[in-house]
């Protein structure tokens, strides 16, 4: 009995180690697409000045390959991740069906995020006002002097 309850302690810890690690990993390589990201960015900043400063098209050629092979990279760093997210851990129930995860989807609307599986909320946007502040609709200019 005691055997058997060490053997439960030891694979639980086994356990939470490997998800430990794949929790670093993917930290990691969530840090490296951040920063491939910003080098994309850079990439697009240089294209651009390059093109209205009347750089040649093979100066222009050789930047656009810069930024696939960029954005490849990006691409590779996130099915690594999708990968190791999407790997049951042994012991571990496996994920939901499909249309019950909590994958957020955000389109180039602000007001259009909406969560997978959940009811769409209000789509009406409505600016963020303290309280210490008067609604626009709440302004009223009184001229009579009360």
């Amino acid at each position: 009995m005691l055997d058997d309850i060490m053997d439960r302690v030891r694979r639980g810890a086994e356990r939470v180690q490997r998800r430990g690690e794949e929790v670093a990993q993917s930290t990691r390589l969530r840090l490296e697409v951040f920063q491939l990201n910003r080098e994309l960015d850079s990439l697009y900043a240089r294209l651009g000045r390059s093109y209205h400063g009347g750089a040649d098209a093979e100066m222009l050629e050789g930047i656009r390959e810069e930024i696939r092979r960029v954005d490849e990279e990006i691409q590779a760093r996130e099915r690594l991740i999708t990968e190791l997210n999407a790997e049951p851990v042994e012991g571990e129930e496996e994920p939901q069906e499909p249309g019950h995860s909590s994958i957020v989807r955000v389109s180039a609307e602000p007001s259009a995020v909406q969560t997978q599986g959940a009811v769409p909320t209000s789509t009406s946007a409505e600016p963020t006002i303290p309280d210490a502040m008067p609604r626009p609709g709440d302004l009223r200019l009184d001229k009579s002097g009360d």
